[in-house]
């Protein structure tokens, strides 16, 4: 009986440490969610990322402005992540692979036509102050 006791309560400690990290690896993911903006190489297309929305700029005489304001389907990755959206009938799909250190040789933006005609751009990201 009493060795039984003593196996619960290892069994219970070790869930509590399991459940710590866990929660540390979470914290750690989501306190970096700071707007980040990205551009193309030769400025072809802008955009600041939030959480759950893109913002696309336009390139106007005065500066730039937003042109519009998408909600977004996000999927994580260990350290970076993938959004998903759809604009005038093209999807577009925002590939960072690690937000702690933003990479033009690895981070894209894949805009794919209706008829399958895709275009990647490579994208250079930083966070916004």
């Amino acid at each position: 009986m009493r060795l039984l006791e003593t196996e619960n309560f290892k069994l219970m400690i070790g869930m509590i440490f399991v459940l710590c990290i866990i929660a540390v690896q979470s914290d750690s993911i989501h306190a970096s969610v700071k707007p980040i903006t990205c551009d193309t190489n030769f400025g072809e297309k802008s955009f600041t990322i939030q959480e759950s929305t893109v913002a696309f700029h336009n390139e106007e005489s005065s500066g730039r402005s937003i042109s519009s304001i998408i909600g977004v389907q996000t999927r994580k990755s260990h350290k970076g992540f993938n959004k998903t959206t759809y604009i005038n009938g093209n999807k577009h799909l925002i590939h960072i692979s690690n937000v702690e250190k933003f990479n033009s040789n690895n981070d894209f933006m894949a805009v794919t036509s209706p008829k399958g005609h895709k275009m990647t751009y490579p994208i250079n990201c930083n966070f916004l102050d």
